[in-house]
């Protein structure tokens, strides 16, 4: 199975955690960092089952130890400015410049993963991050505040993250270490914020926590399916802009399913937009 249609599962599966995310827990008012813990630590643990089944194995990890500490840095700071900016601004307004992470892991995969990118999959990736602006857009500018750094440093911090992922998998079983990529940082989240534990019990209900759980498998596949993708291609440059297509599939989702129509021409033309920036990066 080649790369591209691997990487499309990926795709699909977090367009689907993330509508199943607005259908089964829209009225949830959990706090965002215990969220956080809980989600990532029960996906953690779900990929951890699969690891196990499928042999759990590691290389040395005292070479991969600094990598293994911006993981966690990378992810558990990345996890914290997401929610402290979402606090403050609109998901839409978020969505754009969190779209910017895939340009910092570009960056960072020419930089440091010595990847090739020409200038046909430049364009491509600008037309797919217009498609997520497009389709996201609902003010008539965005506003330099809080909001706004939060957003880029979280933008920042998942970017780079994913170059180190990439790097480190050069000499890591996917799902073992996808295991610790998940469990590590939610632990690092946790000691820092202790007082979110008296908040995880509304989250530990049998109720809530079967949606989790839902949430979390479709998570896991993507997660587990993207970097198998770039263990296949090597090609992080590429994957983290087509990476991106999950927002506009989310948006066709949500028209489809849960007949979400405003501003369906912008939404439209955003498809056909990031269709022909995939093309252009394939």
């Amino acid at each position: 199975m080649n790369w591209q249609i691997i990487l499309a599962i990926s795709v699909v599966t977090y367009s689907i955690s993330v509508l199943l995310q607005r259908v089964l827990l829209k009225n949830d008012k959990s706090d965002p960092i215990a969220y956080s813990i809980v989600f990532q630590l029960l996906t953690g643990i779900l990929i951890g089952i699969y690891a196990m089944l499928s042999g759990f194995s590691t290389p040395s990890l005292f070479p991969l130890i600094p990598n293994l500490i911006l993981m966690t840095i990378l992810y558990g700071a990345g996890n914290v400015f997401i929610f402290s900016a979402l606090k403050i601004i609109d998901a839409s307004e978020f969505t754009i410049l969190f779209a910017s992470r895939a340009m910092i892991t570009i960056i960072g995969a020419i930089i440091f993963l010595k990847e090739s990118f020409s200038v046909q999959q430049a364009l491509g990736t600008l037309l797919i991050i217009s498609s997520v602006v497009l389709v996201s857009w609902k003010k008539q500018r965005l506003a330099f505040n809080k909001g706004f750094v939060f957003s880029s440093l979280a933008a920042l911090s998942f970017g780079l993250a994913f170059t180190n992922d990439a790097f480190v998998l050069n000499n890591f079983d996917v799902p073992s270490y996808l295991t610790i990529a998940f469990i590590a940082p939610a632990l690092a989240v946790w000691a820092i914020y202790p007082r979110s534990t008296m908040r995880m019990k509304p989250l530990l209900e049998k109720r809530t926590l079967w949606k989790l759980a839902l949430l979390g498998f479709f998570y896991a596949i993507s997660a587990i399916t993207i970097f198998l993708a770039y263990q296949i291609g090597r090609n992080a440059s590429q994957i983290a802009p087509l990476s991106q297509t999950a927002t506009i599939i989310t948006v066709l989702l949500s028209i489809i399913f849960l007949k979400e129509k405003t501003g369906l021409l912008n939404k439209l033309l955003g498809a056909i937009i990031s269709f022909i920036g995939v093309i252009l990066i394939k």
